[in-house]
């Protein structure tokens, strides 16, 4: 075995630059049992791709979260059944059974996937005050002494990220993992898997995951998700003004552009991901049909792009109005380009 830092590295566990924490993760496990597959493909079969706009409160402050993931309570499970991989989902109140289920693994020479705070993880520069528990990451090598390896790719840079290792003790592995900061405390959760039925993903595995997700996009349950949330933000972001303080205000309209490119999203709010997931399916399935929907997911994330780059710099800008307006045309553009999307897509797959 090879020694990072002092730590062991566990065999066949490389340090895979990525797009998104969950895929990123997911690659790095399935590559360790020997299947290599592309974070596109796992987003993709997983139905992961969506859209939401969310509004809550945290202490004082306003908060919008614009994400572009979808199939958030199932995707795991969808994407084990399209690879006849078994993904099992394992929360628990006490740190002592987290770890003790960690270092078990670690003894067994077999990686971990788990959740943790951003805000508590020594290798990322973060304000004080930032908390982000829905993070995964993968726990790839020990020194038996207190300290664990991590396997993570970069937060700072849009698109591909840099994947790296970097030694925490069990100590600040225990804060990240059990944080109750709000959103998505992470509650000691980490996933369990079987590959004894692993398959390669076929045709049907493909169309039924695109399917899934189109159906998701286009009837969403509630107003702020899918299509009716792409319009519902067109519409909702005209009365942020109104509804925020300036400081709030400028940190929501930042925090668009920390979502759409920066936040792991591969650039493009997830769209760029799916594009190159829908190319290689058009490959898999000999079906070039799905390249012309393709197409237009990659235009709808160039679109997304614009909206993030309008609120760059919105933290110093004086021209915010007119951004917030650009924007709310956009996301309007972006939701006709997507309904267009998917409806092509439902088309072709019956």
């Amino acid at each position: 075995m090879n020694k990072i830092n002092n730590m062991i590295l566990l065999n066949n566990c490389p340090s895979l630059d990525g797009y998104h924490c969950q895929t990123n993760s997911l690659a790095k496990i399935y590559y360790y049992h020997g299947h290599s597959i592309s974070e596109e493909m796992l987003l993709g079969l997983g139905s992961g791709m969506g859209f939401i706009y969310w509004k809550m409160k945290m202490g004082t402050s306003a908060y919008v979260f614009i994400g572009g993931r979808g199939n958030n309570k199932q995707f795991f499970n969808d994407l084990g059944n399209r690879t006849g991989v078994k993904i099992e989902t394992i929360s628990t109140g006490s740190t002592k059974k987290a770890e003790s289920a960690l270092l078990e693994k670690m003894n067994l020479k077999e990686p971990v996937m788990l959740f943790g705070d951003m805000g508590f993880l020594p290798w990322f520069d973060l304000p004080q005050d930032y908390h982000f528990g829905g993070h995964t990451f993968v726990i790839c090598g020990y020194n038996g002494e207190g300290s664990v390896l991590a396997s993570d790719i970069d937060n700072k840079a849009s698109g591909l990220k840099k994947g790296f290792y970097y030694p925490i003790t069990l100590e600040q592995l225990s804060k990240a993992r059990s944080s109750t900061y709000k959103p998505f405390p992470p509650k000691n959760t980490y996933l369990k898997f079987d590959f004894i039925r692993y398959h390669k993903p076929n045709a049907d595995d493909i169309y039924s995951a695109i399917k899934q997700t189109a159906v998701s996009h286009l009837n969403p349950p509630i107003k702020n998700l899918g299509i009716k949330g792409l319009r519902y933000t067109s519409r909702e972001i005209l009365n942020w003004p109104d509804l925020f303080s300036e400081y709030e205000l400028r940190m929501n309209l930042f925090s668009i552009y920390i979502f759409i490119e920066i936040g792991g999203t591969g650039g493009g709010c997830f769209r760029y991901m799916y594009s190159r997931f829908l190319q290689e399916s058009a490959k898999i399935t000999k079906n070039d049909y799905l390249l012309n929907s393709a197409d237009k997911i990659q235009t709808a994330g160039e679109l997304f792009s614009k909206i993030g780059l309008l609120f760059k710099d919105a933290e110093g800008t004086n021209n915010l109005q007119s951004n917030i307006n650009k924007a709310s045309n956009i996301f309007a553009d972006i939701a006709d380009l997507e309904e267009d999307a998917y409806v092509e897509l439902s088309s072709i797959i019956k």
